[in-house]
């Protein structure tokens, strides 16, 4: 089953203090989102994210390993992060806080900004806007349990030795 959605799309290297500046920090989810992405493109804070995508080129994440930086996402409803590749603390870190993730083939050949228009089929690891199709790798079975259990605290809450 196919998902269309919009999409923000960002580069390569993108830190965490670019995804979710320092002086953004706030314990108000909504005071929070307000910095999302300032630091790549000022606008995207603005944008309406909610079921969004957001696809970025290599090693997206980089920099300090702060959680708020992968908490963000799921403040602004954000469906899906796609990337080249992660840097792995970050990714971690979105996995074990339930944000489906994947791995693109490519990078995004867009440039920075909003596609308004992404058809996302998941099942099939793909997705296409303006054109373009992307491949990607869905997330290996244990990482699935763990995003369909809404993050890892919430799948070991209920884990027990017999349960599978």
């Amino acid at each position: 089953m196919s998902i269309v959605c919009r999409a923000f799309v960002v580069g390569d290297d993108v830190s965490t203090d670019l995804i979710h500046p320092p002086d953004a920090f706030s314990t108000d989810p909504e005071m929070s989102g307000a910095g999302f992405m300032r630091g790549v493109c000022p606008n995207l804070a603005a944008e309406e994210s909610r079921g969004a995508l957001v696809l970025a080129g290599e090693n997206f994440g980089c920099g300090s390993s702060r959680e708020v930086a992968a908490s963000v996402f799921l403040h602004k409803g954000i469906r899906m992060v796609l990337a080249r590749s992660f840097a792995r603390i970050f990714y971690r870190n979105l996995i074990n806080l339930g944000m489906p993730v994947a791995e693109l083939l490519e990078s995004p050949p867009w440039p920075t900004g909003v596609l308004q228009r992404v058809e996302l089929e998941e099942t099939a690891g793909w997705l296409e806007a303006d054109g373009r199709r992307l491949g990607f790798c869905p997330a290996q079975p244990f990482v699935q349990r763990i995003i369909e259990a809404g993050g890892l605290l919430n799948l070991l809450s209920y884990w027990t030795p017999d349960h599978d």
